[in-house]
C-alpha cells in the first residue's frame, strides 16, 4: 500500500507556477477580471467602486440599505444558519442587499442572499447528516497531499448546494443590484481575495457552477485541515497560471463594507452614490465565540492544533469587529452583532457531530425567534467584562439574554 501512494504521489502533475506579481492581469479561465479583486488593490476598488454603489442604489429602492456579514467558524455555522431561519419565523428578518461570507460563512452566504425561500434548502444542503461526515482522515495520504482530512467530503457537500437553480436564482438576484461577496486566501499572495459571486453566476452554464463551487470549497478549506484549492488562471498573453486558495478566515475572519472604504480612505466619500451607505443597518453573525474559558490543554496534536486555530480566530473577530463598529459609527449606521456567548456549552468549530450540531442550530433559531440575537458592541463588552471576573457556568441563554444588566 505505501509502495502505491508513493507511486500515485510520484505521478502527480504539479501545479502551473502562480502570477508573478502582486496585482497581476489575470482572470480564472473563461471569466472576465471583474468577478474577483485582491483585497488590498485600492486602484481596482476606486475604478469599480462607484458601479458596484449604483447598484446598491437600485437595490435599496430609496430604503435603508442592509448589510449582513456571516463570519467563519466551522461547525459554529450551526448557529449562524439556526439564526436565519428564526429571523425568518419571527417574521422581521431584513431583505440584505448585501450579503458577505467566509469559510463556513461563505456556505451559508447564497441562501442568505436569496432570502427566506430558501430556508429549507439550507437546512437540507447543511444539515448534521451531511456535516457530519465531513472530517475523514487521509491516513498515509497525508504524507502526500497537504491536509489531514480528505477534500472530497467537503467538495461532495458543496457541489450538491450549488445547483443549477441556486446559481440562476443568485445571477437573478445581482442582475436587481445585490451584492454576494465571499473571500478566499490566496497563499501564493498571502492575500484575501473578494469574489463577486453575482458576477459569476451571471456567467452562466456548467463553468459559472463549477467556478462558484470551487471558491466556496477554497473559502472552506481550512489550511492543515483540508487540501487547499487550485484555480487556473489565464493572462492577455494566453499564459496560464494556478492560484492556490485556502479558507478565507486565514486572512480576514468577516468583512464589510469598510474594508472597502479603508482602503479607498478619504477617496470614499466623493464616489458617486456612496451616500447609499449613510444610515446602513450592519449585521454581522459570527459562527463562534469571541472569548475562551480557561481550561487546562491538554497535550495532543489535535487539542493543541484546535485550541490555536479558536484563538486566531477569535482575536481576528474582536479586532475585525471593533474596527466595523467604529466605521458604523462614522457614517451613521445601525451596527448590531451576534456571537455564541462564552456561556454557552459551545463544543468548538471542529465538533461536527450532528446532536452537537443540531443542538447548536436549534439554540440559534430559539434565540432568533424570540428577539434575543442581535447586540450592540456596548453590550458585548459589559458581557465579556462580567464573564471575565467569574466563574462562567453553563447557560443556555441567548447573546441578548446574557448581555442584559
Amino acid at each position: 500500500m505505501l509502495c502505491t501512494a508513493l507511486l500515485c504521489a510520484c505521478a502527480t502533475v504539479p501545479r502551473k507556477p502562480a502570477p508573478p506579481v502582486l496585482f497581476a492581469n489575470v482572470a480564472p479561465s473563461g471569466f472576465p477580471q471583474t468577478v474577483r479583486f485582491l483585497g488590498l488593490d485600492r486602484g481596482f476598488m476606486l475604478a469599480h467602486a462607484g458601479e458596484t454603489l449604483s447598484r446598491l442604489r437600485e437595490a435599496a429602492h430609496g430604503e435603508t440599505l442592509n448589510i449582513l456579514a456571516l463570519s467563519g467558524g466551522g461547525a459554529g455555522g450551526a448557529f449562524g444558519s439556526g439564526a436565519l431561519v428564526g429571523l425568518t419565523r419571527r417574521g422581521d428578518r431584513p431583505q440584505f442587499q448585501i450579503v458577505t461570507g467566509v469559510s463556513v460563512g461563505a456556505l451559508i452566504a447564497p441562501f442568505a442572499f436569496l432570502g427566506p425561500e430558501w430556508d429549507q434548502a439550507m437546512v437540507e444542503a447543511l444539515g448534521p447528516d451531511r456535516t457530519a461526515r465531513l472530517l475523514q482522515s487521509r491516513g498515509l495520504g497525508v504524507l502526500f497531499r497537504p491536509g489531514a482530512y480528505r477534500s472530497e467530503p467537503l467538495v461532495e457537500l458543496v457541489d450538491h448546494l450549488v445547483s443549477r437553480r441556486l446559481i440562476e436564482a443568485v445571477a437573478t438576484e445581482a442582475a436587481r443590484g445585490k451584492v454576494l461577496f465571499v473571500a478566499t486566501t490566496d497563499l501564493d499572495k498571502q492575500e484575501a481575495v473578494i469574489w463577486d459571486m453575482g458576477a459569476i453566476a451571471a456567467h452562466g452554464g456548467e463553468a459559472a457552477r463549477v467556478l462558484f463551487r470551487d471558491v466556496l470549497v477554497a473559502s472552506a478549506s481550512v489550511p492543515g485541515l483540508f487540501p487547499p484549492v487550485l484555480i487556473r488562471v489565464d493572462g492577455p498573453d494566453g499564459e496560464s497560471f494556478d492560484e492556490m486558495h485556502v479558507d478565507g478566515g486565514t486572512a480576514t475572519p468577516f468583512f464589510v463594507a469598510s474594508e472597502i472604504a479603508q482602503i479607498l480612505s478619504a477617496d470614499f466619500e466623493v464616489l458617486p452614490g456612496a451616500e447609499v451607505l449613510h444610515g446602513a443597518r450592519v449585521y454581522v453573525l459570527v459562527n463562534g465565540e469571541l472569548g475562551g474559558r480557561p481550561q487546562t490543554t491538554r497535550e495532543r496534536p489535535v487539542v493543541v492544533i484546535t485550541r490555536s486555530f479558536s484563538a486566531g480566530l477569535m482575536h481576528s473577530s474582536r479586532r475585525a469587529l471593533e474596527l466595523s463598529a467604529v466605521f458604523a459609527r462614522q457614517h451613521q449606521m445601525d451596527f448590531h452583532f451576534s456571537y455564541v456567548p462564552l456561556n454557552y456549552p459551545f463544543a468548538g468549530p471542529f465538533n461536527f457531530k450532528a446532536p452537537v450540531m443540531q443542538t447548536l442550530f436549534d439554540y440559534g433559531l430559539r434565540c432568533a425567534e424570540a428577539g434575543q440575537l442581535w447586540m450592540t458592541f456596548e453590550q458585548a463588552v459589559e458581557q465579556g467584562e462580567k464573564a471575565a471576573r467569574s466563574v462562567l457556568k453553563q447557560s443556555n441563554d441567548c447573546p441578548l439574554a446574557q448581555a442584559a444588566p
